[in-house]
């Protein structure tokens, strides 16, 4: 395992702040060099560089990533259905099959699921409203 040292942890800050498209300048100058422009990124003041730096979410760590099964869980949480319910109304529906510890498989089962639950709703959604929007009084 490698151990970070120093100057690799200012090497990294900077190769990935200029591939995030921080102008090299705002990066020279947060990390102490001297530029052309170093007075005039100073007059700017340190909440102008901070928030360039929260914008651009950097870390050593390496970033979470939500399979796509708990993001359409959220999703169908925002649209205000419960995923658990909807796993558990199918598991019911379903009694002959056999579960199996594939997690891929019930990983893609439950992204079947969740998926056509959603569409459902988006298009129960959708003729309500256009139900609603045609739907005045007989000879308008």
């Amino acid at each position: 395992m490698y151990e970070p040292r120093v100057h690799s942890l200012r090497k990294y800050f900077k190769t990935q702040m200029l591939g995030l498209g921080v102008q090299p300048d705002y990066v020279d100058y947060t990390m102490g060099h001297m530029a052309d422009t170093h007075y005039d990124i100073q007059m700017k003041g340190i909440e102008f560089l901070r928030n360039i730096y929260t914008a651009n979410d950097l870390s050593i760590q390496p970033k979470t990533r939500v399979n796509k099964v708990e993001a359409l869980r959220e999703i169908i949480r925002a649209w205000g259905l419960n995923p658990e319910e909807i796993l558990t109304r199918e598991a019911l529906a379903e009694p002959h099959r056999t579960v199996t510890i594939d997690f891929e498989d019930r990983d893609n089962s439950q992204l079947q699921t969740l998926s056509r639950a959603f569409k459902d709703k988006i298009r129960q959604e959708t003729t309500v409203q256009m139900c609603s929007s045609h739907g005045g009084p007989a000879g308008n």
